[in-house]
């Protein structure tokens, strides 16, 4: 059992993969969630995490073993395929992270690299200025400059012919990125306003700002970091990639200008089935386990010996997706009445049953989950209707056949439904998903394919119909869920949009809601937009994620998040 969780700056998809936490406009506080069935209590509050908080003064040092689902090829993570939740996880210990975030998801700049970070208006438009903390050095005793941002943005924003991009949401409204009254000043002068301006340069877990010296050139932006990771600039520091084991260990750099850590060394290691890492936790061989939405891992590690389970509502979420340009779904009454006819409450239950005490929860949301502020349910028109589903079919002029299955024009809507082999979440939803399209006159065929090559092979390349996989977010819900429905012009780069929509009217709605400075405005459009997607049909949420975490008893200041960041230098042990 396996799972795997991709990102792009906005947003990770977990196969086990945004959904968005906290707001730059508007604090993520508790909203009413919607009905639910099922056990549990509700889903915690967004203002709280639970990570086992104590006064890194506190605490002692040594080695941190933590399990990652892949060994990574792709280091960069601002490319499609470097674009992967624990990628990112690894990367966070070692490359800047301009902004720190609370358990509301608010912003403060993080000293070690920002003095300040200031917005202004100049000359009628919107413009940061970025003071860089000095002290700030690439391991190759490079200052950290404006340098570095330019060829950050150049790479990102889309132009340029070659680079590998993830996103380029907001990178692509800068008009310029320059030096200002020294090199360790930024000037960003943006075309039209940007509300989530903070979230740019830094990717939730700190992998947003690359050196110039590596990134500057297409070859470089998708090589540099292949295999390799070969400049830092974080409080710890590669010591080595062992691909034969699959680990990665990082251990605390003398070079460090900020707070010292107060762990020696971490061990990043892989270990492919979730199962197999659920076995090394309760065996003590790595300290802390990412459980999920799983309830075969949480019954194996719930009783385990020295060990605390922790519980967060994050900017977490999973979904269904339909390849829009795949000959079966390029008719949007077909994918609104596959919408209308899953079961998604069912398929609630059964994947979060027996968590403790995560409630399943319906999600009808593409920007915000159900505790987040901003957050209202947008699938009126699309609610589960079966009968409503197979009317539509009709009309649209879907004929059954003698084996129950509807062609129309030549085109007969037997869908093949991808999954990554092992992932017995996904399987199990194929098969629930199956029962309910037969109800409508719609075949499914099951077809796995092999983990390592789910996303790169098929999801990123269109060579699928339909499929499962999960978001992971960050406090940015409008810009790092704007990439997963902004239209799809050119195939080979699909930014974090398998499903290929193209819709203006989507992308008009998008720009709208990139642009407010006011925040209730700014979540107006967004859900606006949302609701734009919801009658394209080819993206359904399904439940907002649960975030849970085993850890060893005394290991502190790490556990389940929510919308708070890591902080490397704090995390460390209580005895």
């Amino acid at each position: 059992m396996r799972s795997i969780t991709k990102k792009s700056p906005a947003i990770l998809a977990v196969l086990a993969t945004a959904a968005l936490a906290a707001s730059a406009c508007s604090s993520s506080k508790s909203s009413s969630s919607s009905s639910s069935s099922g056990g549990g209590k509700s889903i915690p509050v967004a203002t709280a995490n639970d990570i086992n908080a104590k006064d890194a003064s506190t605490l002692k040092g040594g080695t941190l073993t933590l399990a990652i689902d892949q060994y990574s090829s792709q280091w960069n993570g601002m490319t499609n395929n470097g674009n992967e939740q624990d990628t990112q996880k690894v990367l966070s210990t070692m490359m800047p992270e301009l902004f720190h975030f609370d358990a509301t998801g608010k912003a403060t700049p993080n000293p070690d690299y920002l003095v300040s970070a200031d917005e202004s208006t100049v000359n009628g438009k919107q413009t940061v200025t970025y003071k860089l903390n000095p002290k700030a050095k690439w391991s190759d005793g490079t200052p950290i400059s404006y340098k570095d941002f330019v060829a950050t943005w150049k790479g990102e924003e889309g132009s340029a012919q070659g680079f590998d991009v993830a996103s380029s949401t907001g990178y692509d409204q800068m008009a310029s990125v320059e030096r200002g009254s020294d090199d360790s000043t930024v000037v960003v002068t943006y075309k039209t306003p940007f509300s989530d301006w903070k979230s740019m340069f830094q990717q939730f877990d700190g992998a947003g700002l690359y050196p110039a010296s590596k990134i500057s050139t297409a070859d470089g932006w998708n090589k540099a970091y292949m295999n390799a990771i070969p400049v830092t600039a974080g409080p710890f520091k590669l010591q080595g990639m062992d691909p034969t084991n699959k680990t990665i260990t990082v251990v605390a750099d003398p070079n460090w200008w900020g707070a010292k850590p107060v762990l020696d060394k971490i061990v990043f290691r892989a270990i492919e089935d979730t199962s197999a890492q659920a076995d090394a936790y309760n065996n003590h061989e790595i300290d802390a386990f990412e459980v999920g939405p799983q309830s075969a891992l949480y019954a194996k590690i719930k009783d385990t010996t020295d060990s605390t389970v922790h519980y967060a509502g994050g900017p977490d979420w999973r979904h269904i997706s339909m390849n829009t340009q795949s000959p079966a779904l390029k008719d949007d009454a077909v994918r609104k009445a596959i919408y209308q006819a899953v079961d998604r409450q069912q398929i609630a239950d059964v994947d979060l049953k027996n968590l403790g005490t995560w409630k399943p929860t319906v999600l009808n949301n593409r920007f915000f989950v159900n505790n987040q502020t901003g957050y209202q349910d947008n699938s009126a028109d699309v609610a589960y209707n079966p009968t409503a589903a197979n009317a539509a079919l009709d009309a649209a002029g879907w004929v059954k056949g003698s084996d129950g299955i509807r062609a129309k024009g030549g085109v007969k809507l037997n869908l093949k439904w991808i999954e990554p082999q092992g992932v017995k979440t996904t399987s199990n939803e194929a098969q629930m998903v199956k029962a309910d399209l037969a109800k409508i006159g719609i075949g499914l065929v099951e077809t796995p394919v092999n983990s390592d090559d789910f996303f790169d092979k098929y999801i990123n390349t269109g060579n699928f119909d339909i499929t499962a996989f999960a978001y992971t977010g960050n406090p940015f819900p409008i810009s790092s869920g704007a990439p997963q429905i902004q239209s799809v012009t050119d195939p080979k780069n699909i930014h974090n949009n398998p499903r290929l929509d193209n819709n203006p009217a989507v992308d008009q709605a998008l720009t709208k809601a990139l642009q407010d400075t006011d925040p209730t405005q700014a979540i107006a459009d967004a859900n606006a937009a949302d609701k734009l997607a919801t009658d394209q049909a080819s993206l359904i949420p399904l439940y907002q994620r649960p975030q849970i975490w085993a850890t060893k008893a005394t290991l502190a200041n790490f556990g389940s998040f929510g919308f708070q960041d890591y902080d490397w230098t704090k995390v460390g042990f209580t005895s």
